[in-house]
């Protein structure tokens, strides 16, 4: 019987997050040959191909989709289980984020748990805001970077803009967008108040919308968080969303000074002059 490793399928959620094996890399601190011999054994081990070049990076297979919605499902139910089953471990600090931020925001925030808590071992969950919220209030997540309204135990750092983006010939009134609960989602729908539409495609993950709206399926929205996505450009024929609020929450465990190196490192990376420098 065919059976998965959790540290290969950390990695494979990884890259499909990153769409790069250096990114995934850098955010679980491995080497970028480690994570393509994780990669490999995993297509070895499945008998398929999940992933190939695409432009600066990588992209999903159809059985690369498949697997990464699985995968998550599978690391979550581990990670609850261990959670459930052991004590919190001092030596690990959990960073939990909306997929979003994971390109431009998460390797920073990595970087100086790295620099000031060097003897903590950083654990990596990219998943939707809601669950990053939920490891937030059952207190297991160190540091929560969220695209939801801050809370009294949480910091907001910005307003991102929420922009149209898809092919030159994408159907505009096909839409690809985030399955529900999804503020990106609602605040899109909003945005088409009156217009004919139809939601061609909905989607758990990133990957999945990204890989659809290339695919030229229909149009998605997204935060304006780094550059647009490879084989994506700005739809500026498109009506203008409303923004979405990015708050981050940290926990004892990181102490009031890393927390505040937190939140000045992304204030300063999507803050304004950031954004239109990225734009």
């Amino acid at each position: 019987m065919t059976t998965l490793d959790i540290v290969p399928l950390r990695s494979f959620v990884a890259v499909a997050a990153f769409s790069s094996m250096r990114g995934a890399a850098d955010a679980l601190h491995l080497s970028p040959p480690a994570i393509t011999r994780h990669i490999r054994k995993l297509e070895h081990e499945l008998g398929c191909r999940l992933v190939v070049p695409e432009g600066r990076g990588i992209a999903l297979t159809s059985d690369g989709e498949e697997l990464v919605g699985r995968a998550r499902e599978l690391l979550q139910q581990h990670d609850d289980t261990v959670h459930a089953l052991t004590p919190h471990r001092t030596g690990e600090l959990l960073v939990a984020a909306t997929e979003h931020a994971a390109e431009l925001l998460v390797p920073p925030v990595i970087s100086i748990l790295s620099q000031r808590l060097p003897d903590r071992r950083v654990q990596l969950r990219l998943t939707r805001s809601a669950h990053v919220r939920d490891l937030v209030d059952d207190a297991r997540a160190d540091i929560a970077l969220m695209l939801t309204p801050p809370t009294p135990t949480s910091t907001m750092i910005a307003d991102i803009p929420v922009r149209w983006y898809g092919t030159d010939t994408a159907p505009r009134d096909r839409l690809v967008l985030f399955s529900r609960p999804c503020a990106v989602r609602h605040h899109a729908l909003a945005s088409l108040s009156g217009r004919e539409n139809a939601i061609a495609k909905e989607c758990l993950h990133l990957s999945a919308v990204l890989t659809a709206a290339r695919a030229g399926i229909g149009i998605t929205a997204l935060p304006e968080i780094g550059p647009a996505p490879d084989g994506l450009h700005v739809l500026h024929d498109m009506p203008s969303i409303s923004t979405v609020p990015l708050s981050v929450a940290t926990s004892d465990r990181v102490g009031a000074a890393t927390h505040a190196a937190v939140v000045n490192e992304l204030r300063a990376m999507v803050g304004p002059t950031r954004l239109r420098a990225l734009a």
